[in-house]
């Protein structure tokens, strides 16, 4: 017997598309605000200028958000899969949450850390060593960049272990 999927009501496409829209407008809105002008102290201080990062994030987001519209005006619509995506959410928000908190107390790369190991477990993931393994190299390689590569001071452990 085949399985299939009740076509989505048309509110709820139309709430994607306007959701992945409002998304598309609030990213183009925050990217030109990075190409105000920068103080000549500011672009010396902070490396490449305190935009550079901020503008790079954005030009992906705006290349991932052509996916998701793509995906939402497509003839197909959207179809929600998960059982409970309300909670998955929900509790995503509040790892979030804690995660910003954990970053002044634990400092960034043990806040990172802990947090790539949470956000796939909650996802419903279960490889433990993949888990462990992306979380660690993940952790270390954003840390590295924006120390090394960016030159921002990123919070630091209060163990006086070097990061």
């Amino acid at each position: 017997m085949e399985k299939t999927s009740r076509p989505p009501f048309r509110s709820t496409i139309i709430a994607d598309r306007v959701v992945a829209l409002c998304i598309l407008a609030v990213t183009a809105v925050f990217l030109m605000l990075t190409f105000g002008e920068v103080s000549a102290f500011a672009r010396n201080s902070a490396g490449r200028g305190p935009y550079f990062f901020p503008r790079l994030v954005l030009i992906f987001l705006l290349i991932a958000e052509s996916f998701l519209l793509a995906n939402v005006f497509s003839p197909r619509g959207t179809v929600q899969n998960s059982p409970r995506p309300t909670w998955r959410v929900a509790w995503l928000v509040l790892a979030t949450a804690a995660y910003c908190a954990l970053i002044q107390l634990a400092g960034f790369l043990i806040a990172s850390i802990l947090f790539g190991i949470a956000v796939p477990l909650l996802l419903g993931r279960r490889t433990w060593v993949t888990i462990v393994a992306v979380a660690l190299v993940y952790s270390i390689a954003v840390w590295l960049l924006f120390e090394r590569v960016f030159l921002i001071i990123l919070p630091a452990s209060p163990f006086d272990i070097g990061f």
